[in-house]
């Protein structure tokens, strides 16, 4: 079992569950579910006694519209049985009526199905695959684990710009970046197993596609974050991002080419077993990984400024000394008018 984020949140309106905070109730027990339900392959148990979340999260929905309806609690008990073989009591149903207890206990976003995208989301991705992490972190206490969304780095901008879209996504109070004096970065990090579901490595691109693809500003914010992790701006202007996943750097050429900005590569920048030497340890290690890079085109540096540019300040500046001097505004995104990013938050 795993230890989740908590919230408390009133009866949602019917089809608005992206925003929706937890109660305390966790719903109908298993008793009163019959075998064909409960132990079928798609409905497993996420702890025992309690029906599965997805499971009751739908029950909570019908029942809700059911009521509206003007169907009386012994109705709503027929109808949740028909429809999903649960046994349901008046009292459980009182309390989802009256805003009592609602099912998401627990997870602000109870699943993949309920998160929806966004430029902030999109921006979030793109940082967990350059220099963020998903991770699993086990508890002292037996079965129990942590899912963590994190990031650590040397510039406040970023990482300030990252806690915000997490707390926009997440839909919770400010999260507040700490700096860490014995590391030297900014740090923050925030518990949400749903975003783990989503963003654990190895990376599934056809997972993350769906919200990566959902509009022209969600491609751009999802390069703009995986540039502030993994890119470079040279003091003339020329922009590099690197990776060790050849498909992931192939695909964010692709995106790039969706915004009208041509690049170059994927090339090989450092081969696997290339002895390298860090400079603050003085430590030497071994590549394990190729890396690889794709250029931004010169002529394509004003479309990069003006769609993506980069959250960090000191990338960003390069990139506007570059560009200051460029007259030709690049054209309008496709069917949209463009951001512009002067200071990029």
């Amino acid at each position: 079992m795993e230890k989740e984020e908590v919230g408390t949140a009133s009866i949602p309106a019917l089809g608005d569950v992206a925003g929706v905070l937890e109660g305390a109730a966790p719903g109908p027990r298993w008793w009163k579910a019959p075998d064909h339900v409960w132990r079928s392959d798609d409905v497993q148990p996420r702890r025992e006694g309690y029906l599965p979340r997805e499971l009751r999260i739908r029950l909570y929905h019908d029942v809700v519209a059911l009521r509206r309806r003007g169907l009386t609690y012994g109705e709503i008990i027929k109808e949740a049985w028909r429809r999903h073989g649960i046994d349901l009591s008046k009292s459980h149903i009182s309390y989802w009526i009256r805003g009592v207890h609602n099912p998401y206990n627990g997870r602000r976003i109870p699943s993949l199905e309920l998160l929806r995208p966004s430029e902030e989301l999109a921006y979030v991705i793109g940082v967990v695959l350059g220099d963020g992490y998903a991770i699993k972190k086990r508890l002292a206490i037996k079965g129990y684990s942590d899912s963590i969304i994190g990031l650590e780095a040397k510039d406040t901008d970023f990482v300030e710009e990252f806690a915000r879209c997490l707390t926009k996504v997440l839909g919770r109070r400010p999260i507040k970046p700490k700096y860490r004096d014995n590391i030297g970065r900014c740090v923050v990090k925030v518990k949400s197993k749903t975003l783990y579901e989503l963003l654990r490595k190895p990376v599934e691109l056809d997972r993350l596609k769906p919200y990566v693809e959902h509009c022209e500003r969600c491609v751009a914010a999802f390069i703009r974050g995986f540039a502030d992790s993994e890119g470079s701006v040279h003091k003339r202007g020329y922009i590099f991002i690197f990776n060790t996943n050849l498909r992931l750097l192939t695909y964010v050429k692709d995106l790039l080419k969706r915004l009208n900005i041509e690049s170059t590569g994927p090339r090989i920048y450092v081969r696997r077993g290339t002895v390298i030497r860090d400079p603050k340890t003085v430590k030497q290690y071994a590549r394990k990984k190729d890396e690889y890079y794709i250029y931004i085109r010169a002529r394509s540096n004003m479309n990069f400024y003006k769609y993506i540019g980069f959250t960090i300040t000191r990338k960003q500046t390069r990139l506007e000394e570059y560009v200051k001097n460029k007259t030709t505004p690049p054209p309008p995104f496709p069917n949209q008018h463009p951001k512009t990013h002067s200071s990029n938050k």
